[in-house]
């Protein structure tokens, strides 16, 4: 009988304990599957929220030890049967999964082939790992179906990005984006630009103008301005009507910046929509799930999509930072994220410096 072989791996041990470098087995690739080697992992708030209990698991956790991590990027070592796109050498980004064997919080990770995307040359790999979430969420809370009440789980149902003739199909219109300095932010800047809107209006700290206008915002309002008259002044001078907010931050949206939107407009929300809002003359709220492995037909298309996407410079890395320790320094990084000491980058960290244990 072979040993098992394992690897390190970061892990909650207890409903509300802390983060814990613990030992288990590297999962074999089955059909349709690759295993990836772990050289970058990105950092969600979502992680500390799911740690600290703030989110209602149970349907994601019902066991411990809990593996979290949902974006990496790394080199394919193993190839399972079927699998005729992918092969092994090939550095892929691609989205985590709750599970053991599919979270990113590890040093090897499966994942399904079909919902990989090669990296190119110009960017680094923990560049690649800071893209899967923000862009799933940008593109999902733009590009899938709206749900059929007037608020609920689901996107606006614009024309998706990784669609035939997508490009310059919202010529002239335009959006609202709160937080453009948050990584979903940045991503849906830039698909929003590839779409065609114009105006493309966000909200940020001005430190973060110039990169926000590189990526396509047309005007950055300052977040700790009075965001409403600012924005209705645009309105005014530009003639123009806004038929998207995005708010990329939870800000959390008042009924003033709902009413900023045109009748039928839509607001999207990283969050659900708080109930006490009004959606009159037609408007209506969405709010993403900003996973692909949820949406597999369509992530499939998506990230068919991805490595064009980042050769044409049509979606371009957003800042990085670097954490040191591999795994062991994605709690100090967490506990950065919740304490809203990070702007306008993504916390990344190598899980191949993990230290011995």
């Amino acid at each position: 009988m072979s040993e098992t072989r394992t690897q390190k791996a970061l892990a909650i041990t207890s409903k509300g304990g802390p983060f814990t470098l613990i030992r288990h087995a590297i999962p074999t690739p089955g059909p349709g599957d690759v295993l990836v080697k772990m050289q970058g992992v990105g950092l969600n708030p979502a992680e500390w929220k799911f740690q600290v209990g703030l989110f209602d698991d149970t349907e994601f956790i019902n066991s411990y030890p809990a593996f979290l991590g949902t974006e990496g990027a790394g080199i394919v070592v193993e190839v399972g049967s079927d699998v005729s796109t992918i092969n092994k050498g090939d550095r892929v980004l691609f989205q985590g999964w709750i599970t053991a064997e599919r979270t990113t919080f590890q040093e090897y990770a499966l994942v399904e082939a079909e919902l990989v995307a090669r990296i190119p040359e110009t960017l680094t790999t923990l560049q690649a790992a800071a893209i899967p979430m923000g862009l799933t969420t940008a593109a999902l809370g733009l590009g899938h179906t709206f749900p059929a009440s007037v608020t609920g789980r689901g996107g606006a149902g614009l024309k998706p990005i990784w669609e035939d003739g997508a490009k310059g199909y919202y010529s002239g219109r335009a959006i609202l984006i709160f937080g453009g300095a948050s990584m979903v932010g940045q991503f849906t800047i830039q698909i929003a630009k590839y779409l065609g809107f114009s105006p493309i209006i966000v909200t940020s700290s001005l430190k973060h103008t110039d990169g926000l206008v590189s990526m396509g915002a047309t005007h950055v309002i300052d977040r700790y301005t009075t965001v409403v008259p600012a924005v209705e002044k645009l309105k005014r001078e530009l003639n123009v009507q806004i038929e998207v907010v995005y708010d990329a931050v939870h800000v959390p949206v008042t009924q003033a910046e709902v009413d900023l939107m045109a009748p039928n407009g839509t607001l999207v929300g990283v969050f659900p929509a708080p109930d006490e809002l009004q959606f009159r003359d037609g408007r209506r709220a969405t709010s993403p799930i900003g996973s692909f492995l949820l949406y597999k037909d369509l992530g499939k298309e998506m990230f068919a999509r991805i490595q064009d996407f980042l050769q044409k410079g049509i979606i371009k890395p957003v800042s990085v930072e670097k954490l040191d320790r591999g795994l062991a320094g994605i709690a100090e990084g967490l506990g950065r994220l919740q304490r809203n000491e990070v702007s306008g980058k993504k916390l990344v960290v190598d899980p191949t410096e993990t230290p011995d244990f």
